[in-house]
């Protein structure tokens, strides 16, 4: 008999590692199927995922240096600052010098940022509520221990970034 991936067998510790491991991946691919897909914002206006996470980014530390948004993000400054690029093109965000370092480049919405982000926030409420409710099922202590998986789990990829690319995020 052959062993599916995702079949649970949960025979022993590495099996269960292995299983849980699988199942994340399967989130994984689902969650990039979502992000290649465009969020209407109305009147023919749409956004990418990436690009509203940017803009909710932004929205909740309004006037916040580059390298700020990139450690709220998990990506490197050169990635926010080509992905604020795009958003200053396209009307949602400002980029505008510091006023006590000429180096220091802070990011603010424009309103029609701040509507994306309005609509974004809505809909992100909306499904956060839906996941609250059912995570709220779980008890506290399972909960923290969800939480340190997914703690080990982020700091096994930030260890394969730094190998892979030189640095950590």
């Amino acid at each position: 008999m052959v062993k599916h991936l995702y079949q649970n067998p949960m025979n022993n510790k590495e099996e269960a590692i292995r299983y849980m491991t699988g199942r994340l991946a399967r989130i994984i691919n689902k969650h990039s199927r979502i992000e290649e897909q465009p969020i209407a914002l109305g009147e023919g206006i749409e956004i990418t995922p990436r690009e509203i996470r940017a803009l909710h980014a932004i929205g909740l530390n309004e006037g916040a240096n580059l390298k700020t948004i990139a450690s709220v993000l998990g990506v490197t400054k050169s990635a926010v600052s080509q992905m604020v690029g795009k958003l200053e093109k396209r009307g949602f965000a400002l980029k505008e010098q510091a006023p006590d370092n000429r180096k220091e480049i802070l990011v603010r919405l424009t309103g029609k940022g701040w509507e994306a982000f309005n609509i974004h926030q809505e809909f992100h409420e909306r499904h956060m509520s839906n996941l609250i409710e059912r995570l709220g099922e779980f008890t506290d202590p399972q909960l923290a221990t969800a939480s340190a998986v997914l703690s080990v789990v982020e700091t096994v990829v930030d260890d394969r970034l730094a190998e892979m690319f030189g640095k950590k995020i």
